[in-house]
């Protein structure tokens, strides 16, 4: 007769989580397959429309297209900066915790 017990056993193991911040235009997803090592993509709600031009002909087209450049351009460099100073606080509790535990 068969044993009717069912032995498990975890072939490969995935795990998936994503943090998003409170204004929901930040996300991080982190990945890990296995006991392999994790990987992380970082994205920001602003950058996910490129520039586009509308208008009503080729022209208005263009003409728009390239103001809305300029106007990405600016958006670019606002996330730049928010990643930068969000970066250099966390360098910055890094080194404290350090300060703290020696």
């Amino acid at each position: 007769m068969n044993d009717p017990r069912i032995e498990w056993r975890v072939t490969e193991q995935s795990v998936k989580q994503e943090l998003v911040s409170v204004d929901k235009r930040w996300r991080i997803s982190r990945t890990r397959k296995g006991n392999g090592p994790s990987e992380f993509y970082l994205s920001n709600f602003d950058m996910l429309l490129t520039p586009h031009g509308t208008g009503v002909d080729y022209k208005e087209c263009f003409e728009s297209f390239i103001a809305d450049c300029d106007a990405f351009t600016e958006r670019i460099k606002a996330v730049k900066a928010a990643a930068q100073e969000h970066l250099r606080a966390l360098q910055m509790a890094g080194e404290e915790r350090v300060r703290n535990e020696n």
